[in-house]
């Protein structure tokens, strides 16, 4: 690597002004004052009211299905329950074919 000239510096222009000149985004303390009585509100969309209504009852579910664990230990013990391993892939298959089509909703979102 060449140095073309040897001489002074050149700095940019915010360079040769005092702090206090630099021009600084506004802060809290420098925006206009809020009125007391003035609140913040949220509103949702009616999308955003069917999911929150949505994770509201997936949360109220239980975590294990005690009725369906009884069922599934009484078919294990007399023998009747049968696993299908073609169900099983049929399953994984279409899970992942969702969870591709969900992803890429929200890529083509952001």
């Amino acid at each position: 690597m060449e140095i073309p000239e040897k001489g002074p510096l050149h700095s940019l222009p915010a360079q040769h002004r005092p702090i206090e000149e630099v021009t600084r985004p506004p802060t809290e303390t420098t925006a206009a004052p809020r009125k007391a009585e003035e609140k913040d509100i949220v509103s949702l969309t009616e999308r955003g009211r069917a999911f929150r209504a949505a994770a509201e009852l997936a949360h109220s579910l239980p975590e294990i299905r005690e009725d369906r664990v009884i069922e599934l230990k009484r078919r294990l013990e007399e023998g009747t329950y049968r696993i299908s391993g073609h169900r099983i892939a049929v399953n994984m298959i279409n899970e992942a074919l969702e969870n591709n089509q969900v992803l890429e909703h929200i890529d083509t979102q952001a």
